[in-house]
């Protein structure tokens, strides 16, 4: 076994380690050993970004499915850096088995299979978040609607490749799989990101692999839900629906950018998704990174989508141009663009300094033929 080899195999069983040795862990000490153990994940997800494993069949065919499992291992670093000791095993180690999972769906040869242990992710999670006395109902809602996306997505690929139905049944359960609102996860509580973070990452990871068996029809409609979920953020405004629909703003975008087949654009948003997403979008400077401001990576990602829109089609370019400028007039508070223009805690500060790095590098490993 070469080291390329051997370090991408342990990337992917070292959340599962982390995970096992969290809930190991005694109370008081399991928030510091799990920030050091995410942290050695990104070390090794960075290390198999530059190292590929050549020869390992669907782990090095393509330099974004990995840059995206790198932002994914970042996503994880951040979730437990900003919250709390938690006494409940099972939830304190949830964010490295959705992790692991996560990776483990982006990188199987076949996309089915992906899809099955993304099925097992939500599982797991749902039975972590339904113990509680009470909580079986909203346990169900969370499979139900997880489930029915799988379902499409994998009816989608029993159909004939480059088919219209293929295509829109595929996209339509993807978009309900990246919890692309309003037609995705119903989240109600601060818990759900532990789940739906790398959940919804790894949906749009995997949408850029199933892009071949969807053809042209598959591409349309995931524009055109990005669009749609773009401009109902614009429509709503600054009120309590306007913030849940932006929390999942750069989603919108990503899904845009896969059905325009910018997938470097679509990894851009991803880190914007991973690194300040979810329920950080109400925090300033994570509402400036998910509104495209410079110099972080969705506004990198922002560039990279229009220039690619330009070429695929002028009218929706436009609609795409209009949508964001309304939604971030009208969603993002005022007093976001000038508070905490660097973050005063550990999490906000290794958040930002990431999405800027990352919008930095990523067009620099363009020029140089990384991507």
């Amino acid at each position: 076994m070469t080291i390329p080899v051997f370090l991408a195999a342990l990337a992917f069983a070292w959340p599962l380690l982390g995970a096992a040795i969290v809930m190991a862990a005694p109370s008081p000490r399991s928030r510091e050993t799990a920030i050091w153990m995410a942290g050695a994940g990104c070390a090794l997800a960075v290390a198999v970004f530059l190292f590929p494993a050549t020869g390992a069949e669907g782990w090095d065919d393509d330099p974004v499915q990995r840059a995206g499992r790198v932002m994914l291992a970042f996503g994880l670093l951040l979730t437990v850096m900003e919250n709390g000791t938690l006494k409940d095993r099972l939830l304190r180690g949830l964010p490295h088995v959705s992790t692991a999972l996560a990776g483990l769906a982006c990188v199987t040869p076949d996309p089915i299979v992906g899809l099955g242990i993304l099925e097992a992710a939500l599982a797991y999670g749902v039975f972590v978040f339904s113990r509680p006395a009470g909580q079986a109902r909203a346990g169900w809602a969370l499979v139900r609607t997880g489930s029915v996306g799988i379902f499409l997505v994998l009816a989608g690929l029993l159909l004939p490749a480059a088919s219209a139905p293929a295509g829109l049944m595929m996209a339509c359960g993807l978009v309900m799989l990246a919890g692309l609102t309003p037609f995705g996860q119903p989240w109600r509580e601060e818990n759900d990101t532990y789940l739906f973070l790398p959940f919804a990452g790894a949906a749009l990871l995997l949408s850029m692999r199933m892009r071949a068996h969807g053809g042209d029809a598959f591409d349309t409609a995931l524009v055109a839900a990005g669009l749609a979920s773009v401009w109902l953020t614009a429509c709503a405004g600054r009120s309590g629906e306007g913030l849940r629909l932006f929390r999942t703003f750069p989603s919108a975008l990503a899904l845009i950018a896969v059905g325009a087949r910018a997938d470097v654009a679509a990894l851009l948003f991803l880190c914007g998704w991973c690194l300040a997403g979810g329920n950080r979008s109400g925090r300033s400077w994570a509402a400036r990174a998910l509104a495209c401001f410079p110099p972080g990576a969705p506004f990198v990602g922002c560039l990279l989508l229009l220039s690619m829109l330009s070429d695929w089609s002028w009218s929706v370019t436009v609609l795409t141009v209009a949508g964001i400028l309304c939604a971030v007039v009208r969603a993002v508070p005022v007093e976001g663009f000038t508070q905490d223009l660097w973050p005063e805690d550990a999490a906000g500060r290794v958040a930002c300094s990431v999405l800027v790095l990352t919008g930095f590098l990523v067009p620099l490993a363009m020029m140089l033929g990384a991507f």
